[in-house]
């Protein structure tokens, strides 16, 4: 997959309140998937929001992943938003705080996967790949 471009099917989009979480899912993403594979990073919920409604529409095929604990808006507020408003999103929720109580709370607001950081890269690759090539 190295070095291929990627298809213009699904948005991809990152959202987390540390700026250097950016770059390193830059380097390990591309290491990962190819220089070519590009994702919209956010550093709140409402940033996110805001990209969604002014360049999504409700079916499109958005994957998004976003840290729980954030100013503004956070992680479960963002996806419960999201899932109201946008039929083709999925939702992965990650945290530090790797607790039930999250794990069953993202669940429950329909999130499809809870990852624990520090982030399994190899997983989100997986995960990325997987709807790449639906």
């Amino acid at each position: 997959m190295e070095g291929e471009k990627m298809p213009e099917r699904y948005k991809f989009l990152l959202v987390d309140d540390e700026p250097d979480i950016k770059e390193i899912y830059e380097i390990f993403l591309s290491n990962l998937l190819g220089k070519d594979f590009q994702f919209q990073f956010f550093l709140n919920g409402e940033e996110c929001m805001n990209y969604m409604n002014n360049n999504c529409t409700p079916d499109d095929k958005v994957f998004v992943i976003t840290d729980i604990n954030m100013p503004i808006m956070d992680g479960f507020t963002l996806l419960k938003n999201l899932k109201e408003s946008f039929r083709g999103v999925e939702v992965a929720i990650c945290s530090a705080y790797d607790t039930n109580d999250y794990k069953t709370r993202g669940k429950d607001l329909g999130a499809i996967e809870f990852l624990p950081k520090p982030v399994d890269f190899e997983r989100v690759a997986s995960m990325i790949e997987e709807r790449i090539t639906a």
